[in-house]
């Protein structure tokens, strides 16, 4: 492993601090706040509108069934800085009065996926609009918890597929109807230093493109000056299904057979084992992103939702580009998504899935306020906005190739595998478990939970 040059002490005393004060710099006059203001009030006003011309219209008018009256209760799980993106995004829509306001409520995401089974079978405490991960989406339709978004979707005609990125919004439906609006696209890609590439690898990212072949050729310069080419054992699992997929595979052959020990992915696996090997990789039990923070790694797999704490970082001068790659004839980029699903709750009345509809509405005209927390947005309303060109992030929707290598692990047991396989992972790419057995140990993991569960 590369011997550190003792920069990351500071970085990890400053970072804490760092991280937490990333909106610190964002407040306005209040001359600009109260026309940020206006304009949101009169956004929202005009979406209202629009949604009410397009109600389906329906016989019953009830008003205050559901967990709290005169509000719809939001359960989401953003308790770090984006939810200060997202609580802008309820202000703003409530400040125009609808009829039910968005009431936002926070907590961890553990505790969240814990609550939905029980609410949902108990018919108590249903909240009326939820966020969940796009991983979880397969397994809650299939356990009946999702209530499907058509009445959303009528009330809100502009909610619909080609306003959205296809590939994200494919994701929310099933056999041919819709039970999840989209938010965001997690993109897990390669952040880089601008000033390290510049020094150990000119010209390497010429076609946004990292081969293997270009890692190892960089391994060596840097090891030298106890620089790290590119710490794989950070989300090294989104590029290891990167490079199997190159090779044709799926994480699951069909819906219930898992791939895990499939030549491709055993492939991927021991490529990234190549590159610790050679010196590339960091110590075992490193803080990879403090690493790169303290200006140590030259590359760092990581999603873009970091972008404000690496933006914090005085003098980090850095980028993001696409997944690793066997070659340059094709590369994915592997992503997370929260979506906007209802849960099963026959309380929920109509007038309050017209509300939910005004706002996903307004969610998406100003998707420009998600895309400041750091991700890229689902709606493609921001796209040609200057403030989001001008963030990283919005490199993976800046050209169809590369908006068309993003996907997503929304197989049905999709978090069987990802338990299964980072249990191993880290062991397999420091030698502590062969990785033939370690890839059979989580094969017959996912196999055996999938067995129980049907």
């Amino acid at each position: 492993m590369i011997k550190k040059n003792g920069k990351i002490g500071l970085s990890l005393c400053l970072t804490a601090a760092l991280m937490a004060g990333t909106f610190a710099g964002c407040g306005n006059s209040a001359d600009a706040e109260s026309a940020k203001t206006a304009a949101v009030k009169e956004t929202a006003e005009k979406v209202n509108a629009d949604v009410q011309d397009g109600v389906v219209k329906s016989g019953d008018d009830a008003s205050d069934e559901g967990t709290s009256e005169n509000e719809i209760e939001f359960w989401n799980f953003f308790t770090g800085p984006d939810g200060d993106n997202m609580k802008a995004m309820v202000e703003g829509f409530n400040a125009t009065n609808p009829k039910y306001r968005i009431k936002n409520v926070t907590m961890a995401s553990g505790d969240l996926y814990t609550k939905i089974p029980t609410v949902v079978n108990s018919g108590k405490g249903i909240p009326d609009l939820t966020i969940v991960d796009v991983a979880r989406i397969p397994m809650f339709y299939a356990q009946g918890l999702l209530e499907s978004m058509k009445p959303v979707l009528d009330a809100a005609p502009e909610i619909k597929k080609e306003n959205y990125k296809a590939a994200v919004w494919d994701t929310g439906t099933f056999d041919g109807e819709q039970y999840a609006v989209p938010l965001d696209m997690g993109v897990i890609g390669v952040a880089y230093n601008k000033d390290l590439v510049e020094q150990y690898a000119p010209g390497v990212l010429d076609d946004n493109l990292i081969t293997i072949d270009e890692i190892k050729e960089i391994i060596p310069k840097a090891a030298e000056d106890g620089i790290v080419t590119i710490p794989v054992s950070f989300f090294g699992y989104e590029q290891a299904l990167s490079l199997a997929k190159q090779e044709g595979a799926e994480l699951f052959k069909d819906e219930t057979t898992p791939n895990i020990n499939g030549p491709e992915f055993a492939k991927a696996m021991q490529t990234l084992k190549e590159i610790v090997d050679l010196g590339g990789c960091s110590d075992e039990g490193e803080d990879n992103l403090q690493l790169f923070m303290a200006g140590e790694a030259i590359f760092c797999p990581d999603g873009v939702w970091d972008a404000n704490a690496l933006n914090a970082i005085e003098g980090l001068n850095w980028g993001i580009t696409n997944s690793i790659c066997y070659n340059t004839d094709t590369f994915y980029n592997f992503a997370n998504s929260n979506q906007f699903v209802m849960l099963k709750n026959d309380a929920r009345s109509d007038e309050k899935e017209k509300t939910i509809a005004q706002f996903l509405e307004y969610v998406r005209q100003n998707t420009l306020e998600w895309a400041r927390s750091g991700q890229v947005p689902a709606s493609s309303a921001a796209d040609d906005e200057a403030e989001y060109k001008e963030m990283n992030q919005h490199f993976f929707v800046s050209t169809p190739e590369i908006e068309e290598s993003i996907q997503f692990k929304n197989y049905k047991y999709t978090g069987y595998a990802d338990d299964a396989i980072n249990k191993v992972f880290g062991d397999i790419l420091f030698g502590n478990i062969d990785l033939e057995e370690g890839l059979n140990q989580a094969q017959k993991q996912v196999e055996d939970n999938i067995a129980q569960n049907q």
